[in-house]
């Protein structure tokens, strides 16, 4: 499939969470953002190396979960084409005006339910005096709070159908860079997929025959490094945070990395290293279920089920 270049990069994503405060303050003092700014039922916050107005925004909810995905487009013809293929798939929903942060959206729905949107103009972070750094190329000074997270990485979303989400994202532009499926029936059961050259700005999993549509598994923020996971670890435990996964490091896309829950019930996942990948033509590298590509060191697995008897079949 021709890719073509017409999403630049993940720019945000909002969660759920019926307790607003308790996450803002969790995704505050323990992993480090920043409030941007706060509006109605709403936080904008971003990590101290996001370059745009947030890279989160929180709202609350009844429920814990996805609200929607942003991404920015590579410019205003890319935005207008990126429109075009979305709604020749039956799936656009139309224009919002913008919100903070950024100008006018076209909201869509994936193939699983995510409501997602891409944008063009965006409003850019501006330190104010006090915490403008040295490097002009960074967006503020180094935030060492908590986990010091320095800018968003990835979502995870999981799918009733991967094969269908990941081939549209193949349709508005994503490379397909690595999946997993079973071993028996060979089954589609993960997809990661990028527009830069990180491993992967958006993956989808099926990790439950029955799971609602629009679901998100986790949102993960970027550290520098695997002592940094191993620090964060060191801290959310002592302060009284349960891991749900690692330390550890992927097999599949090579990252360290740890999950933990906040407060309002969304998985957060913190990630170093993964490598990077400039070759377009680079993969997809496929991965069977007994591989565990989840982790590289243990038998650990808690993103996608064990065999093909927990596998939706057509």
């Amino acid at each position: 499939m021709k890719n073509e270049y017409l999403i630049s990069q993940l720019a945000h994503v909002e969660l759920i969470s019926p307790k607003l405060e308790e996450t803002v303050k969790f995704m505050k003092e323990m992993i480090g953002l920043e409030v941007t700014e706060r509006v109605g039922q709403s936080v904008y916050m971003r990590a101290w190396n996001d370059y745009f107005h947030h890279s989160l925004k929180i709202t609350e909810g009844e429920q814990a979960g996805l609200g929607h995905i942003g991404f920015r487009a590579t410019g205003p013809e890319g935005l207008e084409r990126a429109v075009k293929i979305i709604e020749s798939t039956g799936l656009g929903e139309g224009w919002i005006d913008g919100e903070q942060g950024h100008g006018a959206a076209y909201r869509f729905k994936t193939p699983g339910g995510h409501t997602a949107e891409v944008f063009w103009d965006v409003e850019w972070y501006q330190a104010p005096e006090e915490m403008r750094s040295k490097w002009k190329n960074r967006a503020q000074k180094i935030v060492r709070r908590g986990v010091g997270a320095k800018r968003i990485d990835h979502v995870t979303c999981a799918s009733p159908d991967t094969p269908a989400d990941r081939e549209f994202f193949q349709y508005i532009g994503f490379r397909f860079h690595e999946g997993i499926y079973t071993s028996v029936t060979e089954r589609e059961l993960g997809a990661w997929l990028a527009v830069s050259n990180l491993s992967h700005e958006i993956a989808f999993l099926n990790p439950d025959p029955n799971i609602p549509r629009g679901t998100m598994h986790h949102l993960a923020y970027a550290v520098d490094s695997r002592e940094e996971i191993l620090m964060a670890a060191d801290t959310l435990i002592d302060y009284g945070y349960k891991l749900e996964g690692g330390p550890d490091r992927h097999a599949l896309a090579e990252g360290f990395y740890l999950y933990v829950r906040e407060p309002g019930g969304n998985l957060i996942e913190l990630y170093a290293l993964s490598h990077l990948i400039f070759a377009p033509d680079w993969g997809p590298f496929k991965w069977k279920i007994e591989e565990n590509p989840n982790s590289a060191w243990s038998d650990a697995n808690i993103m996608i089920p064990l065999d093909d008897k927990h596998v939706k079949t057509k």
